[in-house]
């Protein structure tokens, strides 16, 4: 449970300081809207490598 707990903190970490940036970078609504797509995809991909990978240790 430990390595997990680590894990979660160190996510809401990272997304509270991604979402500080992004509110501070000016960009047009539609490239804002291209980048958070992107952002959201490329945060999805990164949980379910985690995921996986915490799940297959503890096997």
């Amino acid at each position: 449970m430990t390595n997990s707990t680590g894990f979660w903190v160190g996510m809401s970490a990272g997304l509270m300081a991604g979402a500080a940036v992004g509110l501070m970078m000016p960009h047009s609504s539609d490239s804002m809207k291209t980048q958070v797509g992107k952002g959201i995809h490329k945060m999805g991909v990164a949980v379910d490598h985690a995921v996986d990978n915490i799940v297959s240790e503890m096997r």
